[in-house]
């Protein structure tokens, strides 16, 4: 349980948080969190936004690029308009839709 509660406490705090004068105020949060609280360990390759909780055998982080999936287009019978390509930030989005 607490993995969930350290992922839904980083997401509520800097779920919005974004890029600004050059400055990406979601890096500052992440280097905030991971230098601050050091109970539940994060790895050390990119943000903490760019994990989600993986509760299989064992709890643990896992990156959203895990769970994109390839897709398939055929230019004969799909408009390009029509799709939307799966990236870590599309699937972490489609993620808190459809479970929140």
């Amino acid at each position: 349980i607490e993995y969930i509660s350290t992922f839904v406490l980083i997401w509520a705090c800097g779920g919005a948080l974004m890029e600004k004068d050059g400055e990406d105020f979601r890096k500052v949060f992440s280097n905030w969190w991971k230098n601050e609280w050091k109970t539940i360990k994060f790895p050390s390759k990119g943000t903490v936004f760019d994990y989600f909780v993986d509760q299989g055998e064992s709890v643990k982080f896992e990156e959203w690029s895990k769970k994109v999936e390839e897709i398939e287009f055929d230019s004969t019978t799909m408009q390009m308009q029509n799709i939307t390509v799966p990236t870590p930030e599309t699937v972490s989005t489609q993620d808190f839709m459809k479970n929140f």
